[in-house]
């Protein structure tokens, strides 16, 4: 496997949770299981849950490619 090859392994690993994760942000009745419609508490936290997830992966992310960009100069 290439090193171009590696890269691109990692990037996906972090874009495909963040894809996923940004669709149950906006798709929150997933988080929310058969009779519990009315529990609001627990849909907040998740929710809250998967937006502090979603965030620290972009900025591992961020960090990532930085640090990958950093080495070829």
């Amino acid at each position: 496997m290439k090193s171009q090859d590696g890269l691109y392994l990692a990037i996906l690993g972090y874009v495909l949770p963040i894809i996923f994760l940004t669709y149950l942000f906006f798709n929150s009745e997933i988080l929310i299981p058969a009779g519990y419609e009315l529990a609001i508490d627990g849909y907040v936290i998740s929710r809250t849950l998967v937006l502090l997830f979603n965030l620290y992966l972009i900025s591992k992310l961020g960090i990532f490619l930085y640090k990958y960009i950093a080495k070829d100069k």
